[in-house]
């Protein structure tokens, strides 16, 4: 018989498991340019969705930003940032 928990299992562990990158992101993104900044994660690749003066502090330290990422968390897989 199917059991529908274990199948909803699956879905909860995707969900945690963004919660973590969007968690490290938000860290590496705070400690390197120094303030909040909006983004979203889409296939490993980060959206900045804030200002066009945050989003070129962000992509004028993008290579900071994906090493302290792949150093740091090298759990979590993101491979560009836009």
């Amino acid at each position: 018989m199917f059991n529908i928990s274990d199948y909803l299992k699956k879905f909860s562990r995707i969900e945690s498991d963004s919660l973590v990158n969007k968690n490290s992101v938000a860290e590496a993104l705070k400690n390197i340019c120094g303030t909040e900044i909006n983004f979203e994660i889409k296939k490993g690749i980060v959206y900045i969705k804030d200002s066009p003066t945050a989003k070129s502090l962000v992509y004028t330290k993008k290579t900071t930003i994906l090493s302290y990422l792949k150093n740091h968390h090298p759990e979590i897989k993101i491979y560009d940032i836009r």
